[in-house]
This record gives C-alpha cells, structure tokens and sequence, in this order.
C-alpha cells in the first residue's frame, strides 16, 4: 500500500523554485476561476489531493524515482557553467511527457473526452465512461507505453534576462505548436505531441525555461544548450 496519502499531480520539487524564498513552504497562488491572489499559500497543500495515483506501492515508487531524478537534474542545472548534456535532455522530455498526463486537469479533459465519446456513440456505449480515478490510472498506463514517444525533439535551455519571472501552474507542462497555429492548410485541425511543429513547454524555475521542439520545423541558435531572452517580448523570437 502507497505510504503517502497526500500525493501530488504536480511534485514539490517542481514547485520548490517557485517558493518564498525557495523554502519550500509557502507559495503565491493566482486562483483563475475566483480571480483571487492568494499570498504566501502552504506548498504541502497546492496540486494534491488523498490517493490521487490510487494505493500501488509500486507505482509511487517509481514516481518518486523520477521526481528524485527530476530535482537533482535542475541543482545541476542551476550550477554555475552548467551545459546541457544528452542525459539531462532525456530526463527533461521524460518528465515533461509525464507531467503534461498526470495533472488533475489532464484528466479531467480525459473524462470529458470519454462522455463525449459516450454521448456519440449513444445507447450501450459504457465501456466509453470514465472517472477521475480511472483517468489517472489510464495515463499512467499511456507513459509507460509511450515514454519514448517524444526523444526526436531537440532540448534546449532559456535563461531568463528580463525583469518579469517565468510562472508555473498546477498543469505547466505546455504541449503548442506554432507551426498548426500559423499554417492555413492546418486550420481546425488538432495536434499531439507527436506532430510536426511540436513544442513542449515547462519552466523549472523563474529564470529559467525548458523548451523540447521538432528541429525539422524550427531552429534555436544556442550556447551549450542555452539561449537568453532580454525582452519581455522576445520569448516567441526565440525560434526560427
């Protein structure tokens, strides 16, 4: 049986840049649906609830193997002279594929898209239900299928210069593609993280950016794996 009953969708070591202080007990949140700021908010209670990956002891484990080796990927980062090696790369897209799945809000977008599978198939389409909990467990599932799924897209590093900080969210791995967005021909179509034009987006602290994209599409001039912003605005000139 999982030994922790208060699990989080969106780990603390993720969180803990993004702390007062980097102290790894408080954190300013923005509630978008109240539109309320709530200032310096205990950490140990944000993207959590009781048994959200269920009660697998094994399944918590090898999160937290992954999260153990997320956290000592950013103090590495985060290291004076730091440069970006395949190996660090890898656990970047590794944890950002598994991020984008495990969020309460990634599942809940798969339970609205099972009932609306389920209303279109009409009368005898059960086996198209789901909950939150069967949610959870399915993209567990979809990550040890597809870990692999996204290590054709290039990885490099932003560092930021400007004076506004980058944020995260209780859902901050972002999955966008410039290339569907900007193409007429791609107009009312949809796309995954296995598209062309792919980018995957999560910020690993206020100053710095992860951003994993289809070289055959773009291109990022970088330094050892880093590029700087300067200006509030440069972020999207980033990419060629």
């Amino acid at each position: 049986m999982a030994t922790n009953r208060n699990q989080h969708f969106v780990p603390r070591c993720h969180l803990r840049p993004f702390t007062k202080d980097e102290g790894d007990a408080s954190i300013n949140v923005f509630n978008l649906d109240r539109k309320k700021l709530i200032s310096n908010a205990p950490v140990k209670n944000q993207c959590s609830r009781d048994y959200f990956y269920g009660k697998d002891e094994l399944l918590e484990s090898a999160i937290q193997s992954l999260e153990s080796a997320y956290g000592a990927t950013i103090r590495a980062i985060r290291a004076p002279g730091y440069s970006l090696h395949e190996g660090h790369k890898a656990l970047l897209r590794r944890f950002w594929l598994f991020q984008s799945l495990r969020t309460e809000a990634a599942s809940r977008r798969s339970v609205e898209m099972a009932a609306d599978l389920q209303n279109f198939a009409g009368e005898g389409a059960e086996s198209f239900r789901l909950d939150i909990n069967q949610a959870v467990q399915t993209a567990m599932r979809v990550f040890a299928d597809a870990m692999d799924a996204i290590d054709g897209l290039k990885v490099c590093l932003v560092r930021n210069r400007t004076t506004l900080p980058f944020v995260t969210s209780d859902d901050p791995a972002v999955l966008t593609n410039r290339w569907y967005l900007e193409d007429r021909r791609a107009s009312g179509r949809s796309f995954g993280f296995q598209s062309s034009g792919a980018l995957a987006l999560l910020p690993l602290t206020p100053k710095i950016l992860c951003i994993a994209y289809d070289s055959d599409v773009y291109s990022i001039q970088h330094d050892q794996g880093w590029v700087d912003t300067r200006r509030d605005s440069e972020p999207s000139r980033i990419l060629a």
